[in-house]
């Protein structure tokens, strides 16, 4: 009798310790899960972020890209409108050169 209320204790133990092992396990994937739930948001979040810098970055230089073709234009502008009052002037004084 005293033999099997060992075993009995015995067999109680053995579950008690199996039931903690498990126990362990799930508290273990739990935590791991929770871990890979924490570095995907953050990976989203560093993803999010460098899309956004990266628009910014595309925006600013396409800001930068109109304004130099704008100066550029200009430029080009100022430079016609010179020689055609270049061309204007020397007909001018072409026409009236006689005069002096």
């Amino acid at each position: 009798m005293k033999l099997r209320g060992h075993n009995v204790e015995l067999v109680k133990m053995q579950e008690e310790s199996s039931i903690r092992k498990e126990q362990a396990r799930i508290a273990t994937e739990e935590q791991i899960q929770a871990q890979r739930r924490q570095t995907e948001k953050e990976r989203a979040e560093l993803e999010r972020e460098t899309i956004h810098v990266k628009a910014m970055a595309d925006a600013e230089g396409r800001a930068h890209e109109a304004k130099f073709t704008e100066e550029q234009n200009l430029r080009m502008l100022l430079d016609k409108i010179n020689g055609e009052r270049e061309k204007w002037l020397a007909a001018i004084n072409t026409t009236f050169g006689h005069i002096e």
